[in-house]
């Protein structure tokens, strides 16, 4: 019998971590390799990708897709950030972005990871 889905929610690579993190002893090789993966790439803790995600939303009128996308990719510059945009409903994101917009955007993903960096040197 196939399974149905019954609500769906996107979620962040650092989320995806966190959650297979708990229960690491119990995965199949699958989600070990999924495990594996997520926890390479991951650029953001996962409470700082949430917030991310949140600020990203609720300033920038990002879709939820569109922010967890932005989060794991982390584009350093704006024509990055338009090439991540561009592949959503958004078809032309410089009539809906201008710029300045897309420009705060990348400051805003900049900062957070800068937390990161000078959170690991006060630990050092």
């Amino acid at each position: 019998m196939p399974r149905k889905i019954l609500s769906y929610t996107p979620i962040t690579i650092p989320e995806v971590a966190e959650l297979l993190s708990v229960k690491k002893d119990e995965l199949t090789p699958l989600q070990l390799r999924v495990y594996s993966y997520v926890t390479t790439f991951s650029k953001l803790p996962a409470e700082r990708a949430k917030k991310l995600v949140q600020e990203l939303q609720e300033k920038f009128g990002l879709e939820p897709e569109e922010a967890c996308q932005v989060v794991n990719i982390c584009p350093r510059d704006v024509n990055e950030l338009r090439a991540v945009l561009s592949g959503y409903k958004r078809l032309i994101s410089s009539i809906l972005f201008s710029d300045q917009k897309l420009s705060e955007i990348v400051q805003t993903i900049e900062s957070y990871l800068r937390e990161g960096v000078d959170a690991e040197q006060v630990q050092e």
